[in-house]
């Protein structure tokens, strides 16, 4: 790679970054008792992204020829009208390896479409009308080379599965989905698969039983994967260097300042290797790393890209992601989460007479500038005097980012995480979200009127 950056030198380039990705992905897809897809591809890009006269300019292949990468990506940097400055990064060689223990890679593909095939699981439920099942692995690599004598590499391995259940009875139907995503080997099918199934199956019986819940203000206890979700939709785009520079969040000018309850630490940590959005070093070489958004209630920091961060005269925090080699950097999150608290679901519980427990998430939407947001729970259960009730379902948390912020009360200190794909500016990332069982005081509960 010395040669082509020389190269880049010679022609002008005042940064330059060189960029190599392969991949290896199996898909298996498992309707009822049949496999409707079984497939195995590869893929293989280059990429030059370079500084010339301090505009940038991107180019990208699939064939590996650097100096014609680098022609083009100045001849794009020519065309660009906006000067970018960036701080220089200190020299780095490091190479990381996920951790796993069975290799996918060594998995024939007709063994995994047997593995498959096993998790059709219906007939221990007699209420199931159809069940489907994704499996996926992916094995890649990314390695990129800078000008500044940074050299990166990771080997790394993802295993997903996902099963959707439908049940039904008479001519009610609902559906349950469950999935689990993390960077490991095939040891996670051969571990979690089937309770996956059995528990999207056991649920989607359970929610024929379930009512409408009554909308409302109420207290609220929320579980891990919905207050994942408030963590990442409401607090993290919002922490996001673009949005800020945009004025375009809440969270604008806003550093230093109380916004939430001090029992409140939400944290994004590119660098745990557990989430699903573990960044051993980001897109645009910067290190994966544990970034405070909220710390006791304060607001702490941002998340950025080498370009926001000196803009806003701050440190890049690793959070410089793209969907592709063939993408911009933009700033996004990593694995998000609320921090553990010291308090317990029990006690949480117990403090309710009149409200409602919400768990799981099915989509939501926020808008950083103004602050609101709507999140729907997979289900819930209505609380009276400390004890839970009823199953409901089409249940929907709805508010405003800080004034909910400040309404928490208590946190627990049984973190977990989830995962999932975040999309934003037509890029997709994988990321990963978490939290304890958090209590809310008052919220807008959206049900049955």
């Amino acid at each position: 790679m010395e040669s082509f950056l020389k190269y880049a030198e010679k022609k002008g380039c005042n940064y330059v970054e060189l960029k190599e990705y392969s991949g290896n992905k199996t898909s298996i897809q498992l309707e009822n008792d049949k496999i409707k897809e079984l497939s195995k591809g590869n893929a293989l890009m280059y990429a030059a992204r370079v500084m010339y006269k301090n505009k940038e300019g991107l180019a990208y292949s699939n064939k590996e020829d650097y100096k014609q990468l680098i022609d083009n990506a100045i001849k794009l940097a020519n065309k660009n009208s906006k000067i970018i400055k960036i701080d220089e990064l200190p020299k780095l060689k490091k190479s990381i390896k996920t951790k796993f223990k069975i290799n996918p890679e060594n998995i024939d593909l007709e063994d995994k479409k047997k593995d498959v095939m096993k998790l059709d699981l219906r007939k221990d439920y007699k209420k199931i009308n159809s069940l489907r099942v994704n499996y996926s692995d992916n094995n890649r690599k990314l390695k990129i080379t800078t000008s500044e004598g940074r050299e990166l590499t990771w080997n790394d391995n993802v295993v997903g599965i996902v099963s959707v259940a439908y049940a039904k009875d008479g001519n009610r139907l609902e559906q349950f989905y469950k999935s689990k995503i993390k960077h490991q080997g095939y040891e996670l099918f051969k571990k979690e698969a089937s309770g996956i199934v059995n528990n999207s199956m056991e649920m989607a019986e359970k929610m024929l039983q379930s009512k409408l819940a009554k909308g409302g203000n109420y207290p609220v206890i929320i579980d891990q994967a919905l207050g994942g979700v408030f963590s990442h939709e409401a607090v993290g785009h919002g922490c996001e260097a673009d949005n800020v520079l945009q004025g375009a969040t809440v969270m604008n000018e806003k550093i230093g300042k109380l916004i939430a309850s001090t029992s409140v630490n939400i944290i994004d940590d590119g660098s745990l290797e557990e989430g699903y959005g573990w960044t051993a070093f980001d897109d645009e070489g910067v290190e994966g790393q544990k970034t405070y958004l909220i710390r006791n209630g304060f607001l702490e920091g941002y998340l950025h890209t080498r370009e926001t961060a000196s803009l806003l005269k701050m440190k890049p925090t690793g959070n410089g992601r793209a969907e592709s080699l063939g993408h911009r950097a933009i700033p996004r999150m990593t694995n998000t989460y609320f921090d553990n608290g010291d308090s317990n679901f029990k006690e949480m519980l117990e403090k309710i007479k009149d409200g409602y427990y919400l768990k799981g998430s099915s989509g939501g939407q926020v808008n950083p500038s103004s602050g609101e947001f709507l999140f729907n729970a997979q289900y819930g259960y209505r609380v009276e005097n400390g004890e839970l009730k009823e199953l409901v379902k089409n249940v929907s948390l709805t508010g405003n980012i800080l004034t909910t912020l400040k309404n928490i009360s208590l946190v627990a200190k049984d973190l977990e995480f989830s995962q999932g794909v975040c999309g934003k500016d037509g890029q997709h990332a994988p990321v990963g979200d978490g939290a304890p069982h958090i209590k809310i005081d008052k919220a807008r509960v959206g049900g049955q009127e």
